[in-house]
């Protein structure tokens, strides 16, 4: 169908080293999902008549991984700065740069790099269940997030949004 000709290609080898290569040396500032959830039903159907987008956050850290950290790209301390500290800084975020301090609220994610999942929908946490990873293994599991101090994911289970806004409500 003429309808999904693309030119130049989607993908060529060429143009994926050089995004990749203008993330590690820092000439693109960050990575970012779309993340746009759309529901099944705005998907299921014609190309030119879906909704834009795919679910993202779920994936990214991984996928990440596999791109820059496995391949050499990017150390650990690049996907900091490329997922976290960048966006943080243009988004004009407070707090997000400080270096952990006694007495001040944590900001982290705790991530395992040697886990290993087959990524599917169980993955997924929204209305959307539309990625292009799903069925693949990826690398990583993110272990536990806390933000402003309070815990939002743990054991890679995301934590009762009752619960987290309870102990924002008590400071």
């Amino acid at each position: 169908d003429s309808r999904f000709k693309v030119n130049p290609p989607l993908r060529r080898d060429d143009d994926v080293a050089a995004l990749r290569a203008a993330l590690a040396d820092g000439t693109i500032d960050i990575v970012a999902t779309d993340h746009a959830p759309h529901p099944v039903e705005a998907k299921d159907c014609a190309w030119d008549e879906a909704a834009n987008g795919m679910v993202g956050l779920e994936s990214a850290l991984s996928v990440v991984q596999t791109a820059m950290v496995d391949t050499g790209l990017l150390d650990w301390s690049g996907v900091a700065r490329v997922m976290s500290s960048a966006p943080a800084a243009i988004g004009l975020l407070d707090g997000y740069q400080a270096p952990f301090a006694i007495g001040s609220p944590a900001n982290l994610t705790l991530y395992d790099p040697a886990a290993r999942r087959s990524f599917s929908t169980a993955h997924l946490r929204g209305k959307a269940v539309n990625s292009p990873y799903l069925g693949r293994e990826l690398p990583g599991q993110v272990i536990a997030t806390m933000h402003d101090g309070r815990m939002t994911v743990l054991g890679g289970e995301l934590v009762d949004a009752e619960r987290v806004a309870a102990e924002a409500a008590r400071g």
